[in-house]
């Protein structure tokens, strides 16, 4: 039983491809399902989105955003996520 307020929060890497076709990941915070912060990563290249906004046009929010975890998608720390989230919103 959740209690009341308590918002599940997971946060995921998942394979993906730049639209170049260069390997790399998709990282995403996930709150109660539906995902709220997003990374595409290639290289040394972030691509930070939230809902509101974006730091790459390319690489906006994404347009399916309820999550359900695949088999190759592995759950990652919250720690990671914020590591990489903070070296996003700087570059």
């Amino acid at each position: 039983k959740v209690r009341k307020g308590f918002r599940l929060m997971k946060y995921y890497k998942c394979y993906t491809e730049s639209h170049e076709g260069m390997e790399g990941h998709f990282f995403c915070e996930v709150i109660d399902g539906i995902i709220t912060r997003q990374i595409n990563a290639f290289g040394n290249d972030l691509f930070w989105a939230t809902p509101e906004a974006e730091n790459n046009e390319e690489y906006f929010y994404t347009d399916q955003p309820e999550f359900e975890p695949t088999d190759s998608d592995q759950e990652i720390p919250k720690m990671e996520f914020e590591q990489l989230w903070s070296k996003a919103q700087a570059s």
